[in-house]
């Protein structure tokens, strides 16, 4: 509890009032501490900090770890050195079952190890796929077809010129993606010749849902990124972060068995479409260290070299000293053992929220998302807030001024298409517990009969 508490306190403070306004949670702090921090020290549940929920084996490792003066120094390749992407092959051979997979001529991959946060080689991808399509498909506006509720993938998209259309997933179909009513969409999007699709992204081991999606998802967006001349990003964050007593969806090894198709002869590949995809998989997830940044790019050796040349013009290449260390890590028992805690920790987690709130707060079952994947669930906000226009960040609002815990809102809920905000789960069980005790205390409840009351509840601290 006092690591997290000091660490929230650290993250959160900013004294520029300038700075903070690129900050929802940092602007709230603020208000909070002015007032006196009424209900306790503030609490964070929203981004996937992972402030005390570090491996300790890998905390070890990494206080005991002997750096050399090669790692110092700028990398010649903002995609890893040879030695790091060999390593990392391996691995990603070895996880995703590829390794009797023998490609025909041109089909083989490359793996990359990025040191700077899968959302940069999202960027150099985003920027890639743009100049493809400013190329072949004048006079058309790009889309990228993004999930929603979701992870970010808007920010990077947006930021580079693509349209940005949302691809809604539901309690209505278990949360799983509805490929009859995505593909209405599509339609609807290029129908008048105005828009092609230059993108799309599948998260199979899906942020924030927890849900793992049937392949079927992937390969309805493989074929028809291929048809579009469209690129397709297959962000594989939560691989491994995942309750083992469940066998995990290996979307990789999916795409490259079409591919793979009659030996490689097949209009899958005669489209190009294997040098327009990419796989990204972070390795901060699954041991709680997100601020390394180390990350597995798998991709054709093509697509690959773009991303280089477009890392090359957007920064120098750093962090080499977090791949080597992270590759030594990868290496050892301990991390394979600390892969299978991990997810029994957030499974056991997952169903403590879920209990408390169902038994103590009258939440439904409906109202909660809870898949074996991911650190997160979803919950329903009360009905008394989604009568409201912006109920969504009103609750995450007025739950932190009436309680000092912060959970996450419209950030990963573009276009609000239900009405959840999202829990990370990777803090000690003691914080998670005291969420749910403030969230008590305050009268939280699913059929709350009025709103908490926005600022005036800094004014009453909470009385246990």
């Amino acid at each position: 509890m006092r690591s997290h508490i000091e660490a929230a306190a650290d993250h959160l403070r900013n004294d520029s009032e300038e700075m903070r306004q690129c900050s929802p949670e940092q602007l709230l702090y603020h208000e909070y501490l002015q007032a006196g921090a009424p209900h306790g020290p503030a609490l964070y549940a929203v981004k996937g900090e992972h402030w005390n929920g570090v491996s300790p084996k890998f905390l070890e490792f990494v206080n005991a770890f002997q750096f050399d003066r090669a790692t110092m120094g700028y990398a010649e390749s903002g995609y890893g050195i040879q030695r790091h992407r060999n390593f990392l092959r391996g691995l990603i051979v070895g996880e995703h079952d590829l390794t009797g997979r023998e490609p025909a001529a041109g089909l083989d991959i490359d793996v990359g190890c990025l040191a700077m946060t899968t959302r940069m080689a999202m960027y150099d991808m985003a920027k890639v796929a743009m100049r493809q399509a400013k190329q072949n498909f004048p006079g058309t506006t790009p889309v990228a077809l993004v999930p929603t509720p979701a992870w970010d993938y808007r920010g990077i998209f947006k930021d580079v010129g693509f349209e940005v259309v949302f691809l809604p997933l539901t309690p209505k179909n278990g949360w799983l993606p509805d490929l009859e009513a995505w593909d209405a969409i599509v339609r609807d999007t290029v129908a008048d010749g105005t828009r092609h699709v230059a993108m799309a992204v599948t998260n199979p081991q899906h942020n924030p849902t927890g849900m793992q999606w049937p392949v079927t998802v992937t390969q309805y967006l493989l074929e028809l990124t291929a048809r579009q001349g469209g690129f397709l990003l297959l962000d594989d964050a939560y691989y491994c972060v995942h309750d083992p007593r469940v066998a995990r969806v290996n979307h990789l090894k999916a795409m490259l068995d079409a591919f793979d198709r009659n030996d490689g002869d097949n209009e899958l590949v005669a489209s190009g479409m294997f040098d327009r995809w990419v796989a990204t998989r972070p390795f901060g997830k699954q041991f709680s260290c997100n601020t390394m940044g180390v990350a597995a790019i798998t991709t054709s050796p093509k697509m690959l070299r773009h991303l280089s040349r477009e890392s090359w013009i957007n920064r120098y290449h750093t962090n080499t000293h977090n791949a080597e260390l992270m590759c030594a890590w990868l290496a050892t028992p301990e991390a394979a053992a600390w892969t299978i805690e991990t997810g029994l920790f957030y499974t056991r987690q997952k169903e403590l929220v879920r209990t408390r709130l169902k038994a103590r707060m009258g939440w439904p079952d409906t109202g909660l998302c809870v898949g074996p994947s991911t650190s997160y669930m979803l919950i329903e906000i009360p009905k008394v807030y989604q009568r409201a226009e912006g109920g969504i960040d009103c609750f995450r609002d007025d739950l932190f001024f009436a309680t000092g815990t912060l959970v996450s809102a419209s950030l990963f809920n573009q276009t609000a298409p239900v009405p959840f905000v999202r829990l990370h789960l990777g803090s000690h069980p003691d914080v998670i517990e005291e969420f749910l005790r403030r969230w008590q205390a305050a009268g939280l409840h699913y059929d709350m009969p009025k709103p908490f009351g926005g600022k005036a509840a800094l004014a009453r601290p909470l009385v246990f």
